[in-house]
């Protein structure tokens, strides 16, 4: 009866996939700090993976993940300073063009909420491992704009990840990735 069970599951599952309901994501690119994190824009870089479910035509619903990473290194390397931030997302994805349309580019607008998980590192000198001065979860928001183009997903964002001791934490981020 077990083996029954999986093999429907495993079937639906399949089949689900084949006709193009479920849509998984993956891509990376660069971000940058935005207002209060600018002094952390040195360096940047943000990855996503995404699980997509076609609602209809026009709108996806997304669960995603996200990595930014934002960096302040100034010319003494021991001063340096880094913000990571994870929001886990659920987002809406409305596209501008019909997804049914004869061609291969789909423009859209999205946004989302959910929450972030935000660690604060400091150097502790050349060599050594960076220390956690600090970690927290925090309501997340992010909009954005973007396009399909066949199998590839190119999307510009801003990512608002909360307040820290009076800062807010927002990054804009443009990334490519594919789209399964």
């Amino acid at each position: 009866m077990r083996n029954k069970l999986l093999f429907i599951f495993t079937f639906l599952f399949i089949s689900n996939f084949s006709s193009a309901q479920i849509h998984f994501g993956i891509g990376g690119g660069g971000s940058s700090g935005v207002g209060d994190l600018s002094p952390f824009s040195s360096a940047g870089f943000a990855a996503y993976i995404e699980l997509s479910y076609n609602v209809n035509e026009k709108f996806d619903a997304v669960l995603a993940g996200h990595v930014n990473g934002l960096a302040a290194i100034p010319f003494d390397a021991s001063l340096s300073q880094a913000w990571y931030q994870v929001p886990i997302l659920l987002e809406g994805r409305y596209f501008i063009l019909s997804k049914e349309a004869e061609t291969t580019f789909h423009p859209y607008v999205q946004g989302g909420l959910g929450a972030v998980r935000s660690f604060y590192l400091k150097s502790n000198g050349p060599n050594k491992d960076p220390e956690v001065i600090d970690k927290f979860w925090k309501f997340g928001a992010r909009i954005g704009a973007g396009t399909l183009i066949s199998i590839f997903n190119v999307q510009l964002n801003y990512n608002y990840g909360g307040s820290y001791e009076g800062n807010t934490l927002s990054v804009m981020d443009l990334t490519l990735g594919i789209r399964f």
